[in-house]
């Protein structure tokens, strides 16, 4: 697996759960690498994904790593941006064998909720039951 197949699959779950690529907005559409400010003045980060639901809109974020060195330390900006969203909620769908070694990264993104209460991290294989609950009509 590599970041472009774990962007594939991502995809591959929105479409799945019966959304559509589009630039409008609507509810059941996605768009892929939005444009929003970085944390950083002068600087624009880019959404991989941004997912408009029946309920919500949802901001999802790929980080895949493969090699050892430091994944957990450069998820700390992932928590930093998670906290300024200005989406109802930032996904971070973890991918590679470094990231998923242990459920490493989505423990440790998950257990700073308390500063990016927006943030829940999962792996791919989790994204189609996290959206599900909007598609739910008896849901709440």
């Amino acid at each position: 697996m590599n970041r472009k197949i774990l962007l594939d699959d991502i995809s591959c779950v929105l479409r799945e759960q019966g959304f559509i690529e589009t630039t409008s907005e609507k509810p059941m559409t996605y768009q892929r690498n939005v444009k929003y400010p970085s944390i950083f003045p002068s600087k624009n980060d880019y959404a991989h994904y941004v997912v408009h639901t029946p309920k919500r809109n949802i901001q999802i974020v790929a980080k895949f790593q493969e090699t050892n060195g430091t994944a957990i330390e450069k998820l700390g900006y992932t928590v930093m941006d998670a906290a300024r969203t200005p989406y109802d909620d930032y996904v971070v769908v973890c991918g590679g064998s470094e990231l998923l070694k242990d459920d490493r990264a989505v423990s440790f993104l998950n257990s700073y909720r308390h500063a990016a209460p927006k943030l829940t991290a999962l792996t791919v294989c989790d994204l189609a039951n996290f959206i599900r609950t909007d598609l739910n009509k008896k849901a709440a």
